[in-house]
């Protein structure tokens, strides 16, 4: 035991003990695979309740517990950590505008955390400059129900989700969140993810043909979140969990480099640097969400550091291995999987293309909205 992530391991142990132990006895390569069972542990150990207040029914993780959770997780199995990033922000999202809605609405977030329901998300597309906030999938009012048609590729969790949260445009012209149970006829899964990295996320192609949702779980945006608060709040949590994510899987080749005993003591602390100042960053801003802080100031400086953490996260991975050496580079599959893992990270919404004028502009004093 090192003394690297003490209070991300301290955080995982306290609120998901037998989760922290499944992943420490379970191989990396084990819990990457695409039918690694990783999702369901997870389940089965209350994971899917992490963020959601104790009076919910949640375990009541502050914003920042829960990065410190997620770094953990991501250390031992990048996948599960990315997979999980999006039902943690699609429930999170569902509780803050329940919160402020009815009793019912609030009731409806308790019974998911209830069930142990696992949430997929549908909302941005995977297009290389893509905006985060621009539906594929289109929504068409019946009567006192909604048909939705679309797809959503890649689509974490989507083997194992029980309700898909999907970002809809409906046929006022609109945007929506829909509810849709997995079950809903008319929804099917198919196979889209082909590389190895990653696919204990289970990111394959969701799609919805003429799927008959009722009004009451389609919640539009002009009437539920005017000011599109709560969505942005959602990717205020997307982009801290992704983060603390992909900060645990590059953490992972410095456990590695510490373990092989190299002494490479000057290779260690350029890495072990640009990967501790990623996670202070990533601390503040989770401080900052727990005081209440939201819109445009939080979102940007999230952002600022997501796009500095990402070459930093680069930086860190390339000082590791070649700290560990070529030999251990070719004896263990984890190194090379492990610095592909941290690469992954760069594709994530919303792209550094999609926002820098959107930036920039809100530095120079204009107002700052995702494009």
């Amino acid at each position: 035991m090192t003394a690297l992530m003490t209070r991300e391991r301290q955080a995982l142990k306290a609120y998901l003990p037998d989760l922290a132990d499944y992943l420490d006895e379970t191989p990396l390569l084990a819990l990457e695979a695409r039918d690694s069972g990783a999702i369901a542990r997870f389940r089965d150990a209350g994971g899917t309740a992490l963020t959601i207040p104790k009076e919910s029914g949640g375990l009541g993780a502050s914003a920042l517990d829960a990065v410190r959770v997620q770094r953990a997780i991501g250390s031992r199995s990048p996948s599960l950590g990315a997979g999980t990033t999006m039902h943690h922000l699609s429930l999170a999202t569902l509780n803050e505008f329940a919160q402020a809605a009815t009793e019912e609405d609030r009731a409806l977030i308790q019974g998911l955390v209830e069930q142990r329901a696992v949430i997929a998300s549908g909302f941005s597309e995977g297009v290389t400059g893509g905006s985060v906030f621009i539906p594929t999938m289109s929504a068409r009012k019946k009567g006192s129900s909604y048909v939705i048609n679309g797809s959503k590729k890649p689509c974490s969790l989507s083997s194992s989700m029980n309700l898909l949260t999907a970002s809809v445009e409906v046929d006022t012209g609109e945007r929506a969140i829909a509810l849709i149970p997995a079950d809903t006829p008319g929804i099917s899964v198919h196979r889209f993810w082909e590389t190895q990295i990653l696919a204990g996320a289970e990111s394959d192609e969701v799609q919805l043909d003429d799927v008959e949702v009722p009004a009451d779980l389609v919640l539009l945006n002009d009437a539920d979140d005017p000011n599109g608060q709560h969505e942005m709040t959602g990717y205020l949590w997307f982009g801290l969990l992704i983060t603390a994510n992909y900060l645990g899987a590059a953490s992972s080749l410095l456990e590695r480099l510490l373990a092989a005993g190299k002494n490479d003591h000057e290779g260690y602390v350029r890495a072990a640097a640009d990967i501790e100042n990623g996670m202070a960053a990533v601390e503040s801003i989770a401080r900052s969400l727990d005081e209440g802080e939201r819109g445009q100031d939080i979102s940007v400086r999230l952002l600022l550091c997501r796009i500095a953490i990402r070459d930093a996260l680069v930086r860190a991975s390339s000082a590791a291995i070649e700290s560990l050496g070529g030999i251990a580079f070719i004896k263990s599959s984890d190194i090379g999987y492990l610095a592909a893992a941290v690469h992954a990270f760069a594709f994530h919404p919303p792209s550094r293309r999609s926002v820098s004028e959107s930036l920039a502009k809100y530095h120079a004093g204009h107002e700052f909205a995702f494009v």
